[in-house]
Parts: structure tokens; C-alpha cells; sequence
């Protein structure tokens, strides 16, 4: 799958408020350089996932072969 099919995959799955905030931060009167973007997707809040959302994105990242350790794991669900 390609990077921009993956893309459309996970904007297809986000929940509307998510998807606006991300339009807003991709929508801009004026193009924007790479070190811009960086800066505001850095800036942007964090956003609290459900666990059924962390789930989600572990299985997803694990379809692509990430491989991810037991402790990290537990790490990234918070326990």
C-alpha cells in the first residue's frame, strides 16, 4: 500500500472533529514550507485515544511489520 493510500485509509477512519482540525491545519491561504508544517503539527494539541483507538493503530502498524515489544507495547496503552 502506498503512503498516500495509507493516508486516505486513516483520514477515512477519523471522527469528524479530528478530520477538521487536520483540514485546518493543512489548509492555509498560502503554501507552506516542510520546517512550517513541522512546527504546527508540533504545536497542535495532543489529543487522548480510546484504547479501541490505540488498538487500532497498534494493529495497523503491525500490518506494515513494525515490530513492537511486550514492554512497549504496555507503554503505548498506558499500563
Amino acid at each position: 500500500m502506498s503512503d498516500r493510500e495509507r493516508l486516505h485509509e486513516i483520514i477515512d477512519d477519523l471522527p469528524p472533529q479530528q478530520v477538521h482540525a487536520l483540514l485546518t491545519l493543512l489548509e492555509s491561504a498560502q503554501p507552506v514550507s516542510d520546517e512550517e508544517f513541522a512546527r504546527r503539527l508540533a504545536e497542535a494539541p495532543e489529543e487522548e485515544a480510546d484504547e479501541e483507538t490505540v488498538a487500532s493503530i497498534l494493529a495497523a502498524e503491525a500490518e506494515q511489520g513494525e515490530v513492537v515489544s511486550h514492554g512497549e507495547l504496555k507503554q503505548r496503552l498506558g499500563l
